[in-house]
């Protein structure tokens, strides 16, 4: 059994039938806790309560938000070429491409990358 040392609402109006509840912030009093939960919910197919889908997310400082943030142009860039990518933990872009796998922590790598191979 895990310990919340707290727990909010994001800061917001109530949300409009049909969309998605507001985000929920938790401080639970063990690290430890926090990397399960986050284990197990990955682990789970979709996690629902009262027919609403539950996500599970580790809340990044302002800094690694902003540095994911980043690559936001890119990934869609990367999208419109149907080339595959995933954003690692916390701030790396995985670009899979024919086979094999590039890893990029700046976005102005991955644009000479690109430019490298013609892409």
């Amino acid at each position: 059994m895990f310990q919340i040392e707290r727990a909010h609402r994001i800061p917001g109006g109530k949300p409009i039938p049909g969309r998605p509840p507001r985000a929920i912030l938790m401080k639970l009093l063990s690290s430890m806790d926090r990397d399960m939960i986050l284990r197990r919910a990955r682990e789970c197919s979709s996690i629902e309560y009262q027919g609403t889908k539950l996500l599970f997310f580790p809340d990044f400082t302002r800094q690694t938000q902003e540095k994911r943030r980043s690559f936001i142009e890119i990934k869609k860039c990367l999208a419109s070429k149907d080339i595959k990518y995933s954003l690692q933990y916390p701030t790396k872009l995985r670009v899979i491409y024919n086979g094999t796998s590039q890893f990029f922590e700046k976005l102005q790598q991955v644009l000479d990358w690109m430019e490298q191979l013609g892409i």
